[in-house]
């Protein structure tokens, strides 16, 4: 008897080496699309608390097809020794890097289904072959999953400003094409596209590295981390701010310079880095180099300040406030404005740009004089 299949679409768009499909229906042609991956034999089902619901109807689809599947949690994937031609990790970043460091161990394929549209590194590290984006699934993803796509997608015009700052002040050429336009209204598989895009995007941004930071102080602090496209988002709002303040200060060639040793112990202490690897990362400028640049800068202040202004993210801020039941008072209990700036001031270590600049100058160790040496215990 012929077995029936759903049909599977044309690729919406291939990023580096993986195809990218979106639309709905695609977990029903999930059998025809390892077929064609693999042309039978045993598939690895790496799944984690988010994709679990989703990993056993895909389970159930690929064993009816005719599939022999072996299903992991995700902490478990590692420990897969069968012989299995592809790695298919379903539900959110913890599955994701799972399938790929397995997918890695077994010389096999690796495709993804994300059930949450969020993960902005699902194609970092590379050997992915497919990522489906089904509108069926992600539609009953949960709120914060959505804004944190939404976030990463709307700090767009920040990393725009950087690349600015990169081609007037630095001499680089910029290399990334940007959509940074969001609408609730749009299926939730084109926000995580945009979100796929933006992760696949050459170069280190301070959105990013700050939200690292941000999250990593939230859990030495003991508090419950939250998605990082969350982070990212409240970061490039924090980001945009400071360099408006920065950009328009006639002082800060008086300022004291930063201490790049107790910054390198402290997010050595925060993410269980090594030092040594650490130190490879930070630019620390020379007294020409820090004075070229300081001239240049101020040749361009005002074209600077001219990008940051035409970007509208008091806009972009209301919009993403509103994806939340509580209007984002949430934040409250997430982190402080001191973790914000101390965030900054370790993500200009290693992020580059103009946020270096202002870590190197010691403009946050002026902000933040009790944390300069890291979390010291105060004395009477």
């Amino acid at each position: 008897m012929q077995r029936e299949v759903n049909p599977l679409p044309s690729p919406t768009e291939k990023i580096g080496e993986a195809e990218i499909y979106t639309g709905r229906g695609l977990l029903a042609a999930l059998p025809e699309a390892v077929d064609g991956m693999t042309g039978g034999g045993r598939v690895l089902l790496v799944r984690d608390g988010e994709g679990r619901e989703t990993a056993g109807r895909a389970e159930e689809l690929l064993k009816g097809f005719g599939f022999r599947v072996t299903a992991k949690d995700a902490a478990d994937a590692d420990e897969a020794e069968e012989c299995c031609l592809l790695s298919l990790g379903i539900g959110g970043r913890e599955a994701a890097e799972a399938a790929k460091r397995a997918a890695r161990k077994l010389g096999a394929e690796c495709a993804l289904f994300p059930v949450v549209p969020c993960e902005d590194g699902l194609l970092k590290g590379g050997g992915v072959r497919a990522v489906y984006l089904d509108d069926d699934v992600l539609d009953s993803s949960p709120a914060d999953s959505r804004a944190a796509a939404a976030g990463i997608v709307l700090s767009v015009p920040v990393r725009k400003f950087e690349d600015a700052y990169a081609a007037k002040v630095l001499a680089e050429k910029p290399v990334n094409e940007w959509d940074f336009s969001f609408s609730e209204e749009e299926p939730l598989s084109s926000c995580a596209l945009k979100v796929i895009r933006t992760g696949a995007a050459e170069g280190v941004y301070a959105p990013d590295v700050t939200a690292d930071m941000l999250r990593s102080i939230a859990c030495a602090r003991g508090r419950a981390p939250r998605r990082k496209g969350e982070y990212v988002f409240v970061a490039a709002c924090a980001l945009a701010a400071f360099y408006k303040a920065y950009l328009s200060s006639p002082a800060i060639d008086t300022l004291v310079p930063a201490d790049h040793g107790a910054a390198l112990d402290e997010i050595a202490r925060l993410t269980g880095g090594e030092k040594g690897k650490l130190m490879q990362a930070f630019d620390i400028f020379d007294v020409s180099g820090y004075f070229r640049i300081n001239y240049i800068l101020g040749e361009y202040r005002m074209d600077l300040l001219s990008e940051l202004s035409s970007a509208d993210l008091g806009g972009a801020e209301r919009k993403w406030r509103r994806m939340y039941d509580d209007a984002g008072f949430w934040m409250k209990s997430a982190f402080t404005s001191a973790d914000m700036i101390r965030a900054m001031a370790l993500g200009g270590e290693l992020s580059g740009g103009l946020l270096a600049l202002a870590a190197a100058t010691g403009f946050f160790g002026a902000m933040t004089p009790e944390e300069k040496t890291g979390d010291k215990k105060k004395t009477a």
